[in-house]
């Protein structure tokens, strides 16, 4: 007798991350939950991970590809179905033998249903046996626009048509490949504490001046990691990390960083040299600023407050208050880095395609309006404000502007040149681009007035 082969635990794994994240929960934590509760090694951590990213980064190709072989995909059990789309990455996506990929699959399958697994083995041998003779095929370009276009739904994949031009193919293909590890190095000891923990480190840098960009391989989870533990590195994106060096300060001077959330651009600011305030709403995101401030041996005064609505003297008050200073004043350099849809983060958190809708771009928008008005009255006059959304809609990013600046003549555009790949937005500011493992990210620079006095919000 045959001895039935056990299912692979690193895709078994893999199967209760994917299906968690497509009943409603986060993909990130959930990864980590099901990771610190094995025993995999780092390789099968690994490939977890991938398999994962890779399954909801391209679940509509993935059901695009199982479509024709599937007469009625919802009336199987969720698991088995999840476990053909991961199956399917394995198969066309992922450097796995095609043999491997359709009996680790189907082996998956047989211990979740034993009586699908025989639809299991003909649906992956199909999609193997028809992608092997699509292959063959010559393709061109329209074909892979169109690959860009089952990875997002219609919707989304116009509003970055709009916003992108001719650049929004890639940054639709750019945001299915995997993420690399990128920390922000606070200190030039950095790349050795990391190299002498067996780290492989490429040297992103944007110039000698810290903080600046590191792309890490890591054999170890991060918060293992010397770099780590003595404060000489920050997970970062470099768009975001490009998104704080916007905002131009003077060293020792005032910098109010509004809607900090976990205080990551409130330590890019004070490693330049900036006296920063904080504010956020969310007293749970304070209390890990802090934390996290403190690991990297930085400090910065921090402000529970909403920003949506808020009367600008009372929270100059409340700055001033926190400061300990005698008089409220306004700050020459204002960060905003709005609450947004967060499509500029589809690599790092793909499950938000799957959950957002145009209504909630709407939604968004009339809120970082609001936000950036509250902001607007805090900058002193002849100071700056920068505006970034971690978004590639023009709803949340130059049209956001266009109305602020329409409602408030005091305030005038700078133009911005970002040492990343961007395309102009039309109207003011910028679009990073999320290509080559970044972010993608709208930015736009404002100075108010100098001899505008009369205008305290």
């Amino acid at each position: 007798m045959t001895r039935r082969a056990d299912p692979d635990p690193a895709r078994l794994a893999a199967l209760e991350v994917v299906t968690r994240t497509l009943a409603g929960e986060f993909l990130a934590p959930t990864l980590r939950t099901v990771l610190d509760d094995s025993a995999l090694e780092p390789i099968q951590r690994s490939q977890v991970t991938d398999l994962a990213y890779g399954a909801v980064r391209r679940l509509p190709q993935l059901d695009a590809l199982l479509a024709p072989r599937l007469d009625r995909p919802e009336r199987l059990p969720p698991r088995v179905l999840t476990a053909l789309r991961l199956g399917v990455l394995d198969l066309l996506y992922r450097p796995t033998p095609a043999h491997a990929a359709v009996s680790q699959w189907v082996e998956v399958v047989k211990a979740e249903a034993p009586g699908l697994a025989a639809l299991a083995n003909a649906v992956l041998r199909g999609v193997e046996r028809s992608e092997a003779a699509r292959s063959a095929e010559p393709r061109d370009g329209d074909a892979v626009a169109a690959e860009s276009d089952l990875a997002l739904p219609q919707w989304l994949w116009e509003r970055f048509e709009a916003a992108l031009g001719g650049s929004a193919r890639d940054a639709a293909l750019g945001m299915l490949e995997p993420e690399p590890l990128w920390l922000t190095a606070f200190s030039a000891s950095a790349t050795a504490a990391l190299e002498a923990d067996g780290c492989e480190v490429d040297d992103h840098g944007e110039g000698a001046d810290l903080p600046y960009s590191l792309r890490v391989r890591a054999p170890m989870p991060l918060d293992r990691l010397t770099a780590y533990r003595d404060g000489l590195v920050q997970p970062q994106n470099p768009a975001s990390l490009h998104a704080a060096a916007t905002l131009p300060i003077e060293p020792g001077g005032d910098c109010f960083d509004l809607a900090s959330g976990r205080g990551v651009k409130s330590a890019v600011l004070v490693a330049r040299g900036a006296q920063v305030t904080a504010v956020e709403l969310s007293k749970r995101r304070i209390r890990a600023a802090v934390d996290n401030l403190r690991r990297l041996g930085l400090e910065a005064t921090h402000v529970a407050a909403d920003l949506v609505g808020a009367r600008p003297h009372e929270l100059l008050d409340a700055i001033a208050a926190a400061n300990g200073w005698q008089e409220p004043r306004r700050s020459g350099a204002v960060l905003l880095d709005a609450p947004c849809s967060g499509t500029g983060t589809l690599r790092g958190h793909p499950e938000i395609k799957l959950r957002l809708t145009a209504e909630d771009v709407t939604a968004l928008a009339a809120v970082q309006l609001a936000m950036m008005t509250t902001a607007a009255a805090l900058v002193a006059p002849g100071g700056s404000l920068v505006y970034a959304v971690c978004a590639l809609t023009e709803d949340e990013g130059p049209e956001v502007v266009a109305a602020f600046l329409a409602a408030t003549p005091w305030f005038t555009p700078v133009d911005i040149e970002p040492r990343l790949p961007h395309v102009r937005a039309r109207g003011v500011g910028v679009f990073t681009l999320p290509v080559a493992g970044l972010d993608g990210f709208y930015l736009a620079r404002l100075t108010r007035s100098v001899e505008d006095e009369g205008h305290a919000g």
